[in-house]
Order: C-alpha cells, then sequence, then structure tokens
C-alpha cells in the first residue's frame, strides 16, 4: 500500500503540471549505467571502509520513456518511466584464495526532474533535478572463488530471517544531470549526464536499523541519449 500510495503521488505531482504546460513532448531514452554501492552513515568505521574500499563500479542498462512538460521557455517538469541496472563488484585476494563477486539489480525506476533549458531552437543546453523511485524488480549475483564460477538468479527473502532482516526492495533518491538537446527533424535529440544519490538503505530490518549499523545504499552515472517530438 506504500509503495502504490509514493508511486501516485509522483505521477500526481508530474501529471498535474499538465494543464498549465505550453508544449508536451514524448519520447524513448536509451543509454548506460556506471554504478556501485557506498556504505554511509554508523559506528561501524572499519567494516563501512573495507565495503567502500572494494566496491567498484558495473556496467547497466537504462531504457524507458520520458514526458516533458513546458511550463515556459526555459522551464519543464519531466517524468519518467525506466528500466535501471544498478549494483557493484568487488575483488578480494589473499594469498592463494581469490574471489569475484558481482551483484546486478533490475529497477523500475519513476524520475521526476525539474529542468531549466537555455539556447537557442536548434541547440539547447540543460540542467535537472529532482526525486526519484525505484523498484528492486530482479537481479543476478555472479561470483568467482578460487578459480570455480557460480551464476544465479536473485532470490528475495520473503520473511524475515533469524537475523531479522530482508531486501529492502524499495529504492527513493534524488538525481542531478546536465545535459544538450539538438533539432534533428521533427524532434531534439538529448544527450544526458546524470548522477544518483540513493537514500534507501537495501537492507529493512524487522525492528528498525540496530544502532550503529551502516546504509548500503545506491549510486549511479548514467549516460543516455533521449529523442523527444511534440505530441
Amino acid at each position: 500500500m506504500k509503495n502504490k500510495f509514493l508511486l501516485t503521488l509522483l505521477f500526481v505531482v508530474a501529471l498535474g503540471y499538465t494543464s498549465m504546460a505550453q508544449s508536451i513532448t514524448i519520447g524513448p531514452r536509451v543509454g548506460v549505467n556506471f554504478a556501485t554501492m557506498r556504505a554511509v552513515g554508523g559506528d561501524e568505521k572499519e567494516d563501512r571502509k573495507d565495503m567502500n574500499d572494494h566496491a567498484k563500479s558495473i556496467t547497466g542498462a537504462q531504457f524507458g520513456v520520458v514526458a516533458n512538460f513546458g511550463i515556459n521557455e526555459m522551464f519543464s517538469i519531466q517524468p519518467e518511466l525506466l528500466y535501471s541496472q544498478k549494483g557493484l563488484k568487488a575483488e578480494e585476494s589473499d594469498y592463494d584464495m581469490s574471489l569475484k563477486i558481482e551483484h546486478k539489480k533490475n529497477y523500475l525506476e519513476i524520475p521526476v526532474l525539474a529542468k531549466l533549458s537555455f539556447g537557442s531552437e536548434d541547440f539547447q543546453g540543460f540542467v535537472t533535478a529532482g526525486p526519484y523511485l525505484g523498484y528492486w524488480m530482479s537481479g543476478k549475483v555472479k561470483a568467482e572463488f578460487m578459480g570455480r564460477k557460480i551464476e544465479d538468479d536473485y532470490e528475495f527473502t520473503k520473511n524475515y530471517d533469524e537475523d531479522d532482516y530482508k531486501e529492502n526492495r524499495l529504492d527513493l533518491g534524488a538525481s542531478i544531470g546536465i545535459g544538450a538537446a539538438y533539432r534533428v527533424g521533427p524532434g531534439s535529440l538529448n544527450l544526458d549526464v546524470r548522477y544518483g544519490y540513493g537514500f534507501s538503505d537495501d537492507t529493512k530490518y524487522k525492528d528498525g536499523r540496530p544502532d550503529g549499523a551502516f546504509k548500503s545504499s545506491n549510486r549511479v552515472i548514467g549516460v543516455s541519449l533521449a529523442y523527444l517530438f511534440s505530441l
């Protein structure tokens, strides 16, 4: 129920501007993510540092649809519906032991961005900023230990285990970006570079996060192209 409410709220905020919009454009987006995870907060400084030292970025896909509601010549609201891959990879070796692991998570993501554009009709620069809400749909884990490779689909914990925690499949965060739009045919080709900062811990605890425990949150640099044309 909570997830449905948040999704509905994001759409209402975006669509509420439709009546004021001077122009509406829509189109596809496709790109690539460079994603990792960061340990933040808590008192477990050594464990937090160890995770951050070993966590490296993975490359994933992003694609979906974009709608842009122009309020005036410079300002617009841009909701999107995206498939976005996040996660991390890590590698550790000690004498004769080696371990590599890659954790790729597939999200359905809804950013709602404020967009400020400047320039001519044929070429514009722009900046974007706003919240996003993501839902962790599925994932894949790859591991290599002492030359032995294992690959498996991620299985979510249905109930709290003996340690009273499970996956948090809701990812709330903020996005900020820059880009450029080129007039091509009846629409415009948009090159977009964004940084996504996740606020949510990817672990949910039955009785709240233990005192001193750090959060593991998503971090993503996304590079994408969108082609927007008027309805």
